[in-house]
């Protein structure tokens, strides 16, 4: 009844519009009434879905259409595969070439089961999604098909979020339960049984433990990034006390050497350099920039949180002033070698002191060094692989 009420009253306030003498205004009235009686089925053919119907068509179906079918069925794609479109409600329960890809509470009518199946056609090309989402597109068609997509031109806006809320680095953080294998008494951690539910299928198993002169090579190159000395293997391999690993790990830990190893990684995704690159009258050197550098090695050495860590880099000038003791002066107050973190963001390229590609330099290295996305093609056009 409501979808009625509404559509009458949309209906009524057409007929109501005032007539003119107008050549222009004649025409505007019959192109205004077509516009409000187009406008009132779409919202009568929207209605008549419930909500928890056009809730699992956002949640399971959309976000499959956008990330496997629109490349090649779309009105964005260069060339429209097999004259179907996915985009719209009405082009999908029209089809293409070979029939209609949707009918509604018909699974075997419906040829975007079939070609999800593998059966007669293959959605996407060469690659079978995972039986789950076969389901869930069975039962939506089962339960009506609900689309609340009027059109094409309506829904673009509303895919790209879809997409988005796909992209890997939106997803929450959460502890996924360690899988179920066969020879579980091999696992001698949870990692452990994630890589055997990898290997099983294949047929193969853990490698053996490793010898203790090849635990304590390992362990040290992963941790200092040097070779331990023949002393240092020596000494381990005599230890044959229960705790003789984990004694050798904080040692490990415990060397300057550590810290210099691991934050190169660090530095790589800050785009760090001692110098310039390619130039050839001007200072090669950044000033300072090894002041950067010493704060990333000391940050791992001194294990400093995480958080601290990120909030330093972004705004370690702002910190310092807020931590200041009150009455004492700037150089006395706050932990002011963190202000060594700013080169976050101060490092890199200068593109001849031209500001907004120094700006888009710093969103860039923040983007894509916190948030797992590639920000700044978005300066001038929609990305073309992340949701930006």
């Amino acid at each position: 009844m409501m979808e009625r009420s509404v559509s009458l009253a949309i209906l009524g306030a057409c007929l109501m519009l005032k007539p003119s003498c107008s050549p222009l205004r004649r025409l505007a009235g019959p192109l205004t009434l077509t516009a409000c009686l187009y406008a009132a089925a779409s919202m009568a053919q929207a209605a008549e879905f419930e909500p928890a119907d056009i809730e699992f068509f956002e949640r399971r179906i959309r976000p499959v259409l956008v990330e496997h079918c629109y490349e090649c069925h779309a009105g964005s794609a260069k060339k429209v595969q097999g004259g179907l479109r996915l985009d719209s409600r009405a082009a999908a329960r029209t089809g293409g070439e070979s029939g209609p890809a949707v009918v509604p509470g018909d699974v075997e009518a419906s040829l975007i089961v079939s070609a999800l199946r593998h059966d007669a056609f293959e959605m996407p090309p060469g690659k079978k999604l995972p039986e789950s989402i076969t389901a869930d597109f069975e039962q939506w068609i089962r339960r009506g098909a609900a689309d609340p997509r009027d059109s094409a031109d309506a829904v673009a806006s509303v895919d790209h979020h879809a997409a988005a809320k796909q992209h890997w680095a939106f997803q929450p953080v959460r502890s996924p339960e360690p899988p179920s294998v066969q020879h579980a008494e091999q696992a001698l951690s949870p990692i452990d049984r994630f890589v055997l539910a990898r290997l099983e299928p294949h047929g193969l198993r853990l490698s053996p433990a490793a010898d203790r002169e090849t635990l304590v090579r390992r362990a040290t190159f992963d941790l200092t990034g040097l070779p331990p000395t023949p002393a240092e293997v020596d000494a381990f391999v005599a230890d044959d006390s229960p705790r003789a690993f984990a004694r050798l790990v904080d040692r490990l830990l415990d060397s300057p050497r550590y810290g210099e190893h691991w934050g190169r990684h660090w530095l790589d995704v800050a785009r760090y350099a001692d110098n310039k690159g390619y130039v050839f009258f001007e200072e090669k050197r950044f000033p300072w920039a090894w002041t950067y550098r010493d704060y990333v090695v000391r940050a791992f050495n001194e294990d400093l949180p995480y958080d601290r860590f990120v909030l330093q880099q972004l705004a370690a000038d702002q910190l310092v002033a807020a931590e200041r003791p009150a009455g004492s002066s700037a150089v006395e107050g706050g932990d002011r070698r963190a202000l060594a973190a700013m080169g976050f963001l101060t490092l890199g390229a200068r593109f001849m002191n031209n500001t907004h590609d120094v700006l888009d330099d710093r969103i860039d290295v923040v983007t894509r060094g916190l948030l797992g996305l590639t920000v700044t093609c978005a300066r001038c056009h929609d990305h073309k692989y992340d949701p930006v």
